[in-house]
């Protein structure tokens, strides 16, 4: 079938400047997005300069969290090193 994915993923846009919880200032924002029947959702929100991103897997088809997480790391470092290269 070529209608169905393994993987969705969702950007939030989030907030340019720092807020505060009862005077505690906030350091990050983490998503969960909800899994619409794919293996795995990846939410981003951005959140003071930063981009903060959450991960929703079904285990029964990700079984090795290890190695996904170290190919996501992976590839968002081939993305950012390639902004490098432009500047």
């Amino acid at each position: 079938m070529t209608n169905v994915s393994d993987v969705q993923a969702s950007n939030i846009p989030g907030l340019g400047h720092p807020v505060y919880l009862a005077g505690a200032r906030v350091t990050g924002l983490y998503p969960l997005g909800p899994r619409p029947g794919v293996a795995a959702m990846i939410a981003m929100i951005s959140y003071d300069g930063t981009c903060c991103i959450g991960l929703n897997v079904d285990p029964d088809v990700i079984s090795d969290l290890e190695v996904f997480e170290t190919c996501l790391r992976e590839g968002f470092d081939e993305v950012l090193d390639l902004r490098k290269e432009e500047r």
